[in-house]
């Protein structure tokens, strides 16, 4: 498996620059809250490792661009998502290389909101028709006037509009 690893021997006084990109399967991303993911790009990263007496300070960032769907309109969109204020700090290290991954995949999934949106002011879909209200006009609009609308408190008459 792809490691994001540091030399901590290789860390000179001016410290170390490490940068790239690993492959985003160290991630384990099939869905987000359910939401599901249908590619993702490498992870990027851009690493600065210190070593502060025997402990070892990691500054830095790390991004992936996902493909997934809107919640409200179900379009695939991409979305760039991750951490630009990566800090790690590892105390006593205890040998010369150490493995990043799991704490930048920590960063990287706590950076991720719950629920990705095409854009702010997505009207979504109809939930009559079902069309995509961003592109479409509703289907429904003409049906919904011809029905008889119930009187506001009589609320029991808008079950009489169900069709089991």
């Amino acid at each position: 498996p792809d490691m994001i690893k540091i030399n901590t021997a290789q860390i000179g006084p001016e410290g170390l620059h490490i940068d790239g990109e690993e492959d985003s399967a160290i991630l384990e991303l099939e869905s987000i809250h359910g939401i599901p993911v249908f590619r993702c790009s490498p992870i990027h990263y851009d690493l600065n490792a210190t070593m502060v007496g025997q402990d070892l300070l990691v500054t830095g960032s790390a991004f992936v661009e996902l493909e997934t769907e809107c919640v409200t309109c179900l379009d695939r969109i991409k979305v760039k998502v991750g951490d630009p204020k990566i800090c790690v700090h590892i105390e006593k290290v205890p040998e010369e290389e150490v493995d990043m991954t799991p704490e930048i995949r920590e960063d990287i999934l706590l950076a991720m909101p719950s629920r990705f949106k095409c854009s702010e002011n997505c009207k979504g879909l109809c939930s009559g028709c079902g069309v995509n209200l961003n592109t479409e006009k509703c289907r429904c609009s003409a049906k919904k006037k011809k029905q008889k609308q119930p009187l506001p408190n009589d609320t029991w008459s808008a079950l009489d509009d169900l069709k089991l």
